[in-house]
């Protein structure tokens, strides 16, 4: 705790992985441990973890809220060791910065339609021109197969799994390739 506060970080998106580390924060070099961190998602159960300090004085008064629920830790276990004996942090970083620098050629190929590439590992976003060929582009992604998820005004964001190879970021960046032709073309006419 630091001037009074706590430091408390929302890893429910990007912890288990998807930025290249088990959690984000870790690519910060905090000078000390976050007081709480809170996760979900990819973790197969959602929860906190704190230190010491911020232990609740009557552990057991809520018990399954304070205890977890012990079938999903043992499923987050194996998730776990998966994620260290198929090296997946690793294939995240690796993987990434193929996606990263595909999207970057693509937001040079296509500078009126997308564009602010950002984010870490796999875990990507980018801007559409408008919120309408932001829609388009999620629109014209689905239909050929790709899931995308629409963020914020403009932002089209990426999430795959921790086994996404380069393999799929090359057909993935060939689909939104096409995606962007297919919207290029159809708004002259």
């Amino acid at each position: 705790m630091h001037r009074g506060a706590a430091l408390i970080l929302d890893e429910v998106q990007t912890g288990c992985g998807p930025t290249g580390k088990m959690w984000c924060h870790e690519h910060f070099n905090l000078p000390s441990p976050p007081d709480i961190v809170t996760f979900s998602k990819k973790m197969l159960t959602g929860g906190f973890y704190f230190k010491p300090e911020y232990l609740p004085p009557q552990p057991l008064r809520i018990f399954n809220t304070w205890m977890g629920d012990p079938a999903r830790l043992i499923m987050l276990q194996e998730v776990i060791k998966v994620i260290r004996t198929e090296k997946l942090l690793q294939l995240v970083e690796e993987t990434g910065k193929f996606l990263k620098c595909g999207l970057h050629s693509l937001e040079a190929q296509f500078p009126f339609m997308i564009n602010s590439v950002r984010g870490r590992g796999t875990f990507l976003a980018f801007d559409a021109a408008t919120p309408e060929l932001r829609d388009q582009i999620i629109k014209y992604l689905r239909q050929n197969g790709v899931l995308g998820g629409a963020c914020g005004l403009r932002s089209v964001r990426l999430r795959p799994a921790l086994i996404f190879k380069q393999k799929h970021a090359e057909l993935f960046l060939e689909i939104l390739k096409n995606t962007l032709w297919q919207l290029k073309f159809s708004c002259r006419s």
